[in-house]
């Protein structure tokens, strides 16, 4: 399987190279803690304050591939990528929905399920989601083309910034200790303040933590730590979320082009790629996105004789039934079928050089795929990009 060791690791890579990059930009507030007298104290309150940010990380990459059982669902269905919405009460909870002026709040740990997780001052952890990948109401489609809504700027060089398309799906902060606000705001930690976000995130010139902007250039901001500012704040990134996606939808397309009846047909030839009929999340009939003479394509609908193992199948082509064309994956799958075996590939996150804006643009392979993997499947294609390779690959077989 291509990539399928590192994607496996994609977590613990991710938490790796953020406590890289905290002690090369300062975002970890290591500096302050070299206090004469108080350091070993500090330390060991930012390890804590560390440890519980990864934590928290894991496990809203783990509610992200929460399972989608086999039973169809209609319209509004779960799907990969999925995050809660936070908590605005303090009680754990996920709010069941959140709108435009709630996703910020708490990290709903009582719904993830990591006891009540706080950070080296004691405090419970902030959350904001993205609007793209809150899981109510949910905007579609959510697949690796989706870009995070959240802007994150550092004094340390490192930016996210949703207005040029890459920003993060979610955004996690440890409020540390209380302290005057560079506004001149006095922070004060008691019950009646508990939902007040001002009491417990700081601001930095114009980018305020307790009051970011959606899609805007600078969101939230992170910076060495002084007497107006000691956030700690861990973006989840796009990437790091794409990776847990691309595996499980690969897993889940999979399973579906196993047969488990007798006796099974062949499986079909690809749609092409240059059938525009595949695109988008609109749902599809018969003499769309049909199978053709081509050695690799994308995943047929060829609702009449193929796919007749299961009602409404995921790849049934409904938009109604299934998470799978309601964020139009069918775009980012590619398929390969042999007499016993069919080879699925699944592109990874667009890469430099692999455009993907126009229906036009989707029409290509390398839009999508890069060399060394359609060298691994056989497939000539000398259009595409010699870039090292983001696509994972599994097998589907008949019995």
């Amino acid at each position: 399987m291509i990539r399928s060791a590192h994607v496996a690791r994609g977590v613990q890579t991710g938490v790796a190279i953020w406590m890289v990059l905290l002690l090369l930009s300062g975002m970890g507030t290591w500096m302050l803690y070299k206090v004469p007298g108080s350091y070993p104290a500090r330390q060991r309150a930012m390890q804590q304050t560390i440890a519980a940010l990864a934590m928290a990380q894991q496990a809203l990459l783990s509610y992200a591939q929460q399972s989608l059982g086999t039973t169809p669902c209609e319209l509004n269905c779960p799907r990969p990528g999925d995050l809660p919405c936070p908590d605005r009460n303090n009680d754990g909870i996920a709010e069941t929905s959140c709108s435009n002026t709630s996703r910020m709040g708490r990290l709903p740990w009582k719904t993830l399920g990591v006891g009540d997780v706080r950070d080296g001052s004691g405090e419970r952890l902030w959350y904001a989601v993205s609007e793209r990948y809150k899981n109510n109401p949910r905007l579609r489609p959510l697949n690796l083309d989706t870009a995070g809504t959240w802007s994150v700027v550092s004094s340390g060089g490192v930016v996210w910034d949703a207005t040029q398309g890459n920003g993060v799906v979610a955004v996690l902060i440890a409020p540390m200790q209380p302290l005057t606000r560079e506004d001149g705001w006095v922070q004060q930690r008691i019950d009646a303040t508990s939902e007040v976000a001002k009491h417990y995130l700081d601001i930095q010139g114009a980018t305020d933590n307790a009051n970011p902007q959606e899609n805007a250039a600078r969101s939230f901001v992170s910076t060495s730590s002084s007497i107006h500012f000691n956030d700690v704040v861990w973006p989840i990134t796009t990437s790091q979320m794409h990776q847990v996606m691309q595996k499980q939808v690969l897993a889940e397309v999979r399973r579906s082009l196993r047969c488990v009846a007798l006796s099974c047909l062949s499986y079909p030839p690809p749609a092409a790629v240059g059938d525009s009929s595949c695109l988008g999340n609109q749902a599809l009939s018969a003499g769309q996105c049909f199978s053709a003479a081509v050695s690799i394509g994308r995943l047929p609908l060829d609702a009449n004789a193929h796919w007749p193992w299961a009602t409404q199948h995921v790849l049934d082509g409904n938009p109604q039934h299934h998470w799978f064309q309601q964020n139009a994956w069918r775009e980012q799958v590619f398929y390969l079928p042999g007499q016993t075996q069919a080879s699925i590939i699944l592109a990874g996150e667009r890469l430099a050089g692999q455009i993907r804006d126009s229906a036009t643009d989707k029409l290509h392979l390398n839009a999508y795929l890069e060399a060394s993997t359609l060298l691994a499947l056989h497939v000539q294609d000398a259009s595409v990009l010699n870039l090292p390779s983001n696509d994972l690959q599994d097998k589907a077989s008949r019995p």
